[in-house]
């Protein structure tokens, strides 16, 4: 069963310095699908030393779960995020766009 459009909790506003948990989830797909997170359009790798654009960022992300737990927030993680989730079946479904405010 493919994915439906997944739902994603995004805080509007998160305290620097402080843990920032975003979540994502989706009730249809089977096999579960997995989650993928972007921010003002660009995906955020799983771990962000690995990407010139997210190093200065400090998150986990769980693909399997949804979520994605910054700790601790920094300036510049203030931008606009949505999920992706996705299980091979069907395209991949794109939730709607919540910003947050570092």
């Amino acid at each position: 069963v493919p994915p439906g459009k997944p739902l994603a909790h995004v805080p509007s506003s998160a305290t620097i310095g402080s843990r920032a948990v975003l979540r994502c989830s989706e009730g249809q797909g089977s096999p579960p699908p997995t989650f993928r997170w972007y921010k003002d359009g660009t995906v955020l790798p799983q771990d962000p030393k690995s990407s010139p654009t997210f190093r200065n960022s400090s998150y986990s992300l769980d693909p399997q779960t949804g979520e994605l737990i910054f700790e601790p927030v920094g300036g510049s993680d203030t931008g606009d995020y949505h999920c992706e989730a996705s299980n091979n079946v069907g395209s991949p479904q794109k939730s709607d766009v919540f910003r947050m405010e570092a």
